[in-house]
């Protein structure tokens, strides 16, 4: 089973981890310093993109928590995933309201 955890680095400044069998395959950071919730430094194997959509979600779900409603992203190792999930790019950065993030991909175009 994967499970994401979470621990906090700083006040403002989350580290999310993907486990499984107590093994970590990835992480990213979480940024709530600002007015928006800025996701970075996604780490994955390739082979398994299943743990960048965990962890973006689980980022963004304690974002969510705690009254963020924007979403930023600066991954630029998951720019597939960020277009299929709906983001918007914005420069360098992809962002997107937090409720839609969360509400999946099945259904848009």
């Amino acid at each position: 089973m994967i499970f994401f955890r979470h621990e906090n680095i700083s006040e403002s400044i989350v580290k999310f981890e993907a486990t499984e069998n107590d093994e970590v395959f990835g992480s990213c950071i979480l940024d709530l310093s600002g007015k928006n919730a800025v996701v970075s430094n996604m780490i994955f194997p390739s082979d398994k993109p299943f743990f960048a959509e965990g962890l973006l979600k689980s980022a963004y779900n304690y974002a969510a928590a705690n009254n963020y409603y924007m979403g930023v992203c600066r991954c630029d190792n998951i720019i597939q995933l960020l277009t299929r999930l709906g983001f918007e790019k914005a420069g360098d950065e992809y962002i997107l309201d937090i409720p839609s993030i969360l509400m999946g991909s099945c259904c848009k175009k």
